[in-house]
């Protein structure tokens, strides 16, 4: 397709005024041609033909809300006005009868429809009182057209936001700008090259998009469909895969002298054989002169930090530097003094930078790091800034990579000049983005699946605020057993009169609930000093305070195996991955733990499948595929999280057979011509490299 005529902008499309344009901008991203050819319709209706007015008083309980298209006079139009709202009511009649027509909001647009008008209604019936009614109809008026498709057997209906809807734009709007826009660019609609290469015959590009609009048939939109959505994965594919050849890593060749030592005489404890497996992957990625790009899942206290240790060793035989991001100085802190133990035996020199870091001691370990003298660093944000430079730094990896962003991490990926560093990114709950690019096969993933000797799997509990006393009862009988207890709260103090609790209010009640415990409940949030939560913590990891009302600061960094319980007030507030990371603070040691999940009656639909699926499962993976559902995958060849998918027909979780079908015929492909998107390959027409090359220059991972 000519990339000129994609690019422009809608405000050249007939029917819309500058306020038109600026909805479609802002409620529905649709900027360009493109945008809008590629606003597919949400579903679709099967008209047959227009029906007699009097065919549908038959059997009205059968027809009630049915879809249907009349074609009939208006011959009488009139302005009610009832409990203050102004009705505009049209009198629509054919040969055989007649039904009203009604409109509730923006009537002034809809008393354009003069009387003895001959028009064409779409809408769904509704019966009142014994009369037919149309509320909201789409109307157009009756005329001889050349458009695509003058009689639609099959209605296409698209999403209409309530601010385009506020002022008057409707479904046959739509329907007109795309029937212009179709007419204007069909004749700059071609097929991609890679058409020739493929044994299976797909619909051309150009009758897709009309199609895809305007079906003639159900089995014509499912074509349409198929050979956009194949277009999609075919090129996604190709760029993940040309992305991939260009991206080369050191070649870590050896098990060299540190790895066989610690492996053998001074691990204190023997891996597990689900570790052994995701060691074996991680080790066979390494061999490779490719960059790393792997996904370590596992459930807390799985073992996933060993297995990045033992792949730091691997790093350090080879002649190069490691380091480890975490997103919180207290798991920083954490991650330094358990990897520093454990290599105590080997003596090998390691580093801790975050923001406290004094100057002074922070300027030497940078020196230290630029001439390659430190050999593994732990740290916080303070690892991708610009002033902390590695002599050679071939292994990065990011713990609780839920907790960076997108360019957090490519920052960091960036900190070798020559080559790009392997990456190792670990999680108990990989983000929408993050699975969405593991099923498109760019993110590689080992899953350690089992539970350390002994765990017990945490009993998660939804407990509605009128039923809190269950909630004490079930603390008290833990604290009289020597446990402690978490209380979250998702927000520090309530001042702009938020329906939910908030921190300093449940402290107050707290306190009085459980008076004997006096001092013993400790108090932690993100207003606090880094000193001052550093105190609180200690005296909760030592067992001086027994619960601690807190924020999500502790959502990861804090390990503290004597804890059973955690009770997160209006649960409902926090999203899936979120409440499974909260949860994660509990069940570390041998006892059993509970998550209870409080929450008032009136939740909606939405948080209520969220609470429902906290409770009937403890895996990380099943709560990432919620989450992925509720929040989208995210843009795979952009920088968002999650949200909306970067894709104009594909759906990743309804669509996954299909990408196993189109991949191994994209790498095919790719193997035949590794070098398609070069302007010298004279084989692909510099259009279609001009169109990839702009659709994905953007990437960031």
């Amino acid at each position: 397709m000519s990339y000129s005529i994609l690019k422009k902008s809608i405000k050249n499309l007939k029917g819309l005024n500058l306020k038109k344009i600026h909805l479609f901008n802002s409620e529905l991203n649709i900027h360009t041609y493109e945008d809008l050819l590629f606003f597919f319709p949400k579903k679709y209706i099967q008209l047959s033909k227009f029906r007699k007015i009097s065919e549908l008083f038959t059997n009205k309980n059968n027809h009630n809300k049915n879809f249907v298209k009349i074609l009939g006079k208006i011959t009488n139009i009139k302005e009610i006005t009832t409990c203050n709202k102004k009705i505009l009511i049209a009198r629509l009649e054919d040969k055989t009868g007649f039904i009203e027509l009604i409109w509730f909001h923006k009537i002034n647009f809809y008393k354009k429809i003069k009387k003895n008008t001959i028009i064409i209604v779409y809408g769904k019936l509704n019966f009142f009182q014994n009369k037919i009614q149309i509320i909201h109809p789409n109307i157009e008026k009756y005329e001889i057209s050349h458009s695509i498709n003058n009689n639609y057997c099959i209605y296409p209906i698209y999403f209409i936001p309530k601010k385009l809807r506020d002022i008057g734009l409707n479904n046959l709007l739509i329907i007109k700008l795309l029937e212009n826009l179709i007419q204007e660019s069909k004749n700059h609609i071609e097929d991609f090259f890679f058409q020739k290469f493929l044994k299976k015959k797909l619909m051309s590009k150009k009758e897709a998009l009309i199609q895809i609009h305007f079906p003639k048939s159900f089995k014509k939109k499912l074509q349409a469909q198929y050979s956009l959505k194949f277009e999609e994965l075919f090129l996604i594919k190709l760029f993940f895969l040309s992305k991939r050849k260009i991206t080369d890593g050191p070649k870590f060749s050896k098990l060299g002298k540190n790895f066989h030592q610690f492996y053998k005489y001074f691990l204190p404890f023997s891996l597990t054989e689900e570790q052994k497996k995701v060691f074996r992957e991680i080790w066979n990625d390494l061999k490779k002169s490719i960059q790393m790009n792997r996904l370590l899942q596992g459930e807390v206290g799985s073992g996933k930090t060993i297995i990045a240790m033992l792949a730091m060793l691997i790093a350090l035989d080879n002649g190069f530097q490691s380091c480890l991001m975490a997103p919180t100085e207290v798991l920083a802190i954490q991650h330094y003094q358990y990897i520093k133990k454990m290599f105590s035996t080997i003596k090998i020199k390691i580093a801790l930078l975050t923001r406290s870091t004094p100057i002074s001691v922070r300027k030497k370990i940078c020196n230290d790091i630029f001439k390659g003298t430190i050999f593994i660093i732990v740290g916080t944000h303070t690892l991708i800034q610009k002033k902390v430079k590695f002599f050679n730094l071939g292994l990065a990896v990011i713990d609780e990579q839920q907790r960076f962003g997108v360019k957090q991490r490519s920052y960091l990926c960036k900190k070798n000049d020559k080559k790009f560093p392997h990456t190792l990114i670990m999680t108990a709950t990989p983000i929408p983005r993050t699975l969405a690019k593991i099923i498109y096969h760019d993110l590689n993933i080992s899953i350690i699946k089992d539970l350390p000797l002994g765990r017990k799997p945490v009993k998660t509990i939804h407990l509605l605020d009128k039923n809190r006393k269950k909630a004490f009862e079930i603390i008290k009988n833990q604290i009289l057993k020597g446990r402690q207890i978490y209380i979250v709260y998702p927000i520090i103090e309530n001042k702009n009169r938020k329906k939910c609790n908030s921190l300093m209010e449940g402290y107050k009640e707290i306190k009085d609930k459980f008076q004997t415990l006096g001092n013993k409940i400790g108090i932690l949030h993100g207003k606090m000093t880094s000193k001052e939560k550093e105190i609180q913590i200690n005296l909760f990891f030592h067992g001086k305070t027994k619960i601690m009302i807190s924020t999500t600061v502790i959502e990861v960094g804090i390990n503290v195996p004597n804890a059973t319980v955690i009770l997160i007030e209006n649960a409902n507030f926090f999203g899936l991955s979120q409440l499974h990371q909260l949860r994660g603070r509990v069940g570390r040691g041998p006892y059993q733990s509970y998550c209870i999940l409080i929450t008032n009656e009136n939740i909606g639909l939405k948080s209520s499948s969220k609470i429902e699926k906290m409770c009937i499962t403890n895996s990380g993976l099943e709560i990432a595929k919620e989450d992925f559902k509720q929040r989208g995958s995210g843009d795979l060849i952009g920088t968002k999280q999650s949200g909306k998918s970067c894709f104009h027909t594909i759906n990743i979780m309804k669509d996954y057979k299909m990408i196993k079908e189109v991949f191994p015929v994209a790498e095919n492909f790719f193997e035949k011509n590794p070098n398609f998107l070069l302007k010298k390959n004279k084989d692909i027409p510099h259009k279609y490299y001009e169109w990839i090359k702009n659709r994905f220059n953007n990437l960031c991972l």
